[in-house]
């Protein structure tokens, strides 16, 4: 165990307390960089998840109007054979 005198641990202790809040600080700072990063991956997600439901509703929508099913076969001469 080691021994300091009295000023020379309170310096030492100060300074670390002085290092520990900076470092609190910088962890505070990524972390609301993070959360927003998140945020607009959140965001992103759903606006690309979105498009494609839109996308494959329309192509379904084309396919139907066109009289053909989703893997580009006509169901009338499937029908037939």
């Amino acid at each position: 165990m080691l021994e300091y005198p009295l000023d020379e641990a309170i310096s030492l202790l100060a300074s670390k307390l002085e290092s520990a809040e900076k470092s609190l600080t910088s962890s505070k700072e990524d972390l609301d960089f993070l959360r927003e990063q998140i945020t607009i991956m959140e965001v992103n997600t759903a606006r690309v998840h979105n498009w494609d439901v839109k996308r494959r509703r329309e192509r379904r929508e084309q396919l139907e109007r066109d009289g053909l099913t989703e893997d580009g076969d006509d169901p009338k001469s499937a029908k037939a054979s």
